[in-house]
């Protein structure tokens, strides 16, 4: 006698086998990465750096948005092995200065390396996928692709750092001191640039050398920009002459003023002619008006000439006027003239020095 399957047993397999199925389509579309084993296999830690975190979306967020912070926090998962060596490089730099006992620097002098979770390595690919409310993301970077980028821009940076400094050099020789620090602080975004590179290299190849990094060479650059920035913050040095006639009384209320003036933008004095940067003569003298209505009116009067050092080439030359009152006499009334003429004065050399 043959047994007969219930129709409700049929039923219930193929309600099994249909489930099955569906479970199995399921997985089939989740990306394999997901699985440790998987990642570890495939992207090998010879070869690959890796990040991988999981987080569920926040209710105030979209999809979009807990995707984006959750790539974000594999990149960082990736770089976080990194910026330790980064770091350490950037204070090895901080440090070479120190050695130096430039204790007379009166402005900090460090390259200002901004370490943070979202280093900027170059060669990272992210992967995300998104089940229910649960995000998860991928990153990974070929070793050799960014040890191969990171050697390659390190070279073509020392010779665009050589370049600056070499032209800088040229500036503080013709003592261009302001066009000269200029041009040497041009150096410090792509020292940045070095330091995070050399830090890239020795955290992922284990075996690269000091030889093989330029590190010598580079301090022994970023040390030259670092002397130059202690020379050049003593600022523009200026030698000063002065001839001021206040009605046959001698005066320096326009020297006084204008040095004034000047000091207040980053100008020293000295009183030997040979050591600086621009030389500046004037000659004033003074003159009566009118008196009208109990004031009296007086001009003054000053011929200014300007050179450049080290040549001595004259640069520039003028007669400034500027009319003084005062109640008590055409002297008082002179001397107010001499105290606001410099202001004209100065506004014209600054425009030389500062350029």
């Amino acid at each position: 006698m043959k047994s007969q399957i219930s129709p409700s047993l049929i039923k219930y397999a193929f309600l099994l086998i249909f489930i099955s199925s569906f479970n199995i389509a399921k997985s089939q579309n989740d990306p394999a990465w997901l699985k440790d084993s998987w990642r570890t296999e495939q992207y090998p830690s010879n070869v690959y750096i890796t990040g991988f975190v999981q987080d569920e979306k926040n209710k105030n967020e979209s999809i979009a948005e807990a995707t984006e912070r959750v790539k974000n926090m594999a990149r960082a998962n990736l770089s976080e092995s990194i910026l330790a060596s980064v770091q350490s490089v950037s204070d090895s730099y901080s440090q070479s200065v120190l050695e130096k006992g430039k204790e007379s620097v009166n402005e900090k002098f460090t390259s200002d390396i901004k370490i943070s979770t979202n280093l900027e390595l170059n060669g990272i690919r992210i992967e995300s996928f998104v089940k229910s409310n649960m995000i998860y993301g991928f990153a990974y970077a070929n070793k050799y692709e960014i040890i191969g980028y990171y050697k390659a821009n390190l070279n073509m940076q020392i010779q665009q750092i050589e370049g600056i400094i070499s032209t800088a050099n040229e500036l503080e020789s013709n003592r261009e001191k302001v066009k000269a620090k200029n041009e040497f602080n041009k150096t410090l975004p792509i020292f940045n640039e070095i330091t995070k590179a050399q830090g890239i290299l020795t955290a992922i190849d284990k075996n690269i050398t000091d030889d093989d990094l330029k590190m010598q060479h580079t301090m022994k650059l970023y040390n030259d920009v670092a002397q130059a920035n202690v020379r050049l913050t003593q600022g523009v040095i200026v030698y000063m002459v002065t001839i001021e006639d206040l009605f046959g009384e001698k005066t320096n209320a326009i020297e006084n003023n204008l040095k004034a003036i000047l000091a207040e933008n980053g100008c020293n004095f000295t009183t030997i002619e040979e050591n600086a940067d621009w030389k500046i003569q004037i000659t004033a003298a003074s003159r009566e008006y009118n008196h009208k209505d109990d004031i009296y009116f007086s001009y003054a009067d000053a011929e200014v000439k300007l050179f450049k050092a080290p040549s001595d080439k004259h640069v520039y030359q003028n007669v400034f006027s500027q009319k003084g009152a005062h109640g008590k006499s055409y002297a008082a009334a002179a001397k107010k003239g001499f105290d606001e003429i410099s202001k004209q004065i100065s506004e014209k050399i600054l425009i030389w020095i500062n350029n």
